[in-house]
C-alpha cells in the first residue's frame, strides 16, 4: 500500500468521524457534542438552529476531508472540490457558533461576565494567538526566505522538479504565514470578545476577515502542492 491509499484511508476516517458528528446535530437538534463554551450564551430556543446550521457545516467540511487525498488514478478535480467543500463547511460551522453564540467561545455563563474572566479570556486569546504564530508564521518565513520546502513531507515534492523547489517553498511559505495570521485573528477576536452578547460588529468582522485569511492561505498552500507535484501526495 502506497503513501497516496495511506493518505487517502486517514482523511476517509477522518471525514467520517467529522461528518458523523455533524449528522448528529442536524438529526437530534443538539448542539451539546461540542464545547459547553461554543453554546454558553445560546437561548434554549435556538440551540436546535444551532446544531442544524453547525452541523450542516460539519458535514461539508467531513466531505470535503475525504477527498483532500483521492486514491490514485482518480481526477485532480476531485481534490479542489474537497478543498471547497473542507473550507466552506468549517466556515459555515465556525459562523454559526459566532451568530447564534455571539462569539466562538465563551465563558463564565453571563452575558456580560465578570472583571475576572473578561480579563482571563482576553490574555489566554491574546496567548493562544501568540502561540499559533509562532508556530505558523516563523516556518512560512523560513520557506520564503531560504526557498527550502524541505520542511514539507517528501510526497509533497516527489514530482517536483529541482528547478521548481524555491516556488515550491515560497509559495507554500505565503499560504501558511496568511493561515497562521488568519488563525491567530481569529482566535485573539473570539477569545477577547467572549462573554459579550451579541458580538460587537466590529468584533464580527474581525472574526470573519480572520476566517478568509486563514481560508485563503489553506487553498494557497493546496493549489501550490498540487499545480508543481501534480496531487498532494504525489
Amino acid at each position: 500500500m502506497d503513501s497516496e491509499m495511506y493518505g487517502f484511508i486517514g482523511c476517509a476516517l477522518c471525514g467520517l468521524l467529522v461528518a458523523g458528528c455533524g449528522l448528529y446535530m442536524v438529526v437530534t437538534g443538539n448542539p451539546r457534542i461540542m464545547h459547553g463554551y461554543h453554546y454558553a450564551l445560546v437561548p434554549p430556543a435556538k440551540m436546535p438552529a444551532l446544531a442544524h446550521w453547525s452541523g450542516a457545516g460539519l458535514i461539508a467540511a467531513g466531505v470535503g476531508c475525504a477527498l483532500l487525498i483521492p486514491p490514485a488514478g482518480t481526477p485532480v478535480w476531485l481534490t479542489a472540490i474537497g478543498i471547497v467543500l473542507f473550507v466552506a463547511g468549517l466556515a459555515l460551522s465556525l459562523g454559526s457558533i459566532i451568530y447564534f453564540n455571539g462569539s466562538l467561545f465563551a465563558f463564565g455563563g453571563s452575558a456580560g461576565g465578570t472583571l475576572g474572566s473578561r480579563a482571563a479570556s482576553i490574555g489566554f486569546g491574546v496567548l493562544t494567538a501568540a502561540i499559533v504564530l509562532v508556530l505558523t508564521v516563523a516556518p512560512g518565513v523560513q520557506m520564503i526566505v531560504s526557498g527550502d520546502p524541505s520542511m514539507l513531507h517528501d510526497y509533497h515534492l516527489v514530482n517536483v522538479t529541482a528547478a521548481d523547489l524555491p516556488l515550491v517553498a515560497r509559495g507554500v511559505g505565503a499560504g501558511v504565514v496568511a493561515f497562521g495570521c488568519g488563525l491567530a485573528l481569529m482566535i485573539a477576536a473570539g477569545l477577547g470578545l467572549s462573554g459579550k452578547r451579541p458580538m460587537p460588529m466590529w468584533g464580527k468582522a474581525l472574526v470573519g476577515a480572520g476566517a478568509v485569511l486563514a481560508a485563503g492561505g489553506m487553498i494557497a498552500m493546496f493549489a501550490v502542492i498540487i499545480h508543481f507535484n501534480g496531487s498532494l501526495m504525489g
